[in-house]
């Protein structure tokens, strides 16, 4: 039986994930402030699934989750399991010098920081087991190119980009190291973009070509794309610290 912890699984991409990890039969842990009600009625056809309420811009919370999650699931006998850090906050979105400060902590935290966390504990109690282990941290264009008004966004997602370079580096040096990559998706249609969609140009000069994606249909579909990304997971491509784009792994 394969394991599966994501983050962010109760809308948009994460929860294309869940679907695409229900329709490989795999057993999933679900993380999300709340658990809607399409993740719900998935779970419940679902053998072994489990909703943990977390918002991951407490830390100390989520120490205390990944430390009994990852305890408890790292005792049982799995032929594969897998941390797919998929939940993100675009905001605030906005130049430098008008973002809040409020809003600039729980952007670092949700999207940084406690993919950091989850991934430490992660590699803390399965290092030492066997079978496949995998983590995809969901990054971002923004993480490799620098946006307007994105400035707290893009600072995130090069973190993660970077931390899954180094976790790679360290797992790469071990006999039976387990893999990772930070994988951009591409531009999916969610919930972000919308959100996005409603700033205006003094705090996002490139919004109208973001509103254009949306008009000319080229925005991805969150199931598609959540079912690519598990394949992708499970692909050779998924080394030790990668840094791809899942529009390019075909």
């Amino acid at each position: 039986m394969h394991c599966y912890v994501v983050t962010g699984a109760s809308r948009g991409l994460g929860l294309g994930l869940a679907r695409a990890v229900a329709a490989r039969g795999g057993q999933l842990v679900a993380l999300a402030r709340h658990e809607s009600a399409e993740l719900a009625a998935l779970g419940a056809g679902l053998p072994g699934y489990r909703f943990v309420a977390l918002d991951l811009a407490d830390g100390a919370r989520v120490a205390e989750v990944a430390e009994e999650l990852f305890g408890s699931l790292a005792a049982l006998d799995w032929d594969g399991a897998y941390l797919v850090n998929n939940a993100g906050v675009v905001e605030p979105v906005a130049p430098a010098g008008r973002c809040d400060d409020a809003e600039l902590q729980r952007c670092i935290a949700v999207d940084l920081a406690a993919a950091m966390q989850l991934c430490n504990a992660f590699v803390r109690h399965f290092e030492a087991r066997r079978g496949d282990r995998r983590i995809v941290n969901v990054s971002s264009g923004a993480g490799r190119n620098p946006y307007p008004g994105w400035s707290a966004y893009c600072a995130a997602k090069a973190g993660l980009d970077m931390y899954s370079r180094c976790v790679g580096l360290e797992q790469a040096a071990r006999p039976d190291g387990i893999r990772i990559a930070a994988i951009a998706p591409g531009i999916v249609d969610t919930g972000m973009q919308a959100d996005i969609r409603r700033h205006g140009a003094d705090d996002f000069p490139l919004v109208d070509r973001v509103k254009a994606y949306h008009a000319d249909g080229a925005l991805s579909d969150p199931d598609d794309c959540g079912a690519r990304l598990l394949a992708a997971l499970h692909g050779d491509r998924i080394g030790f610290g990668e840094l791809l784009d899942l529009r390019e792994l075909g």
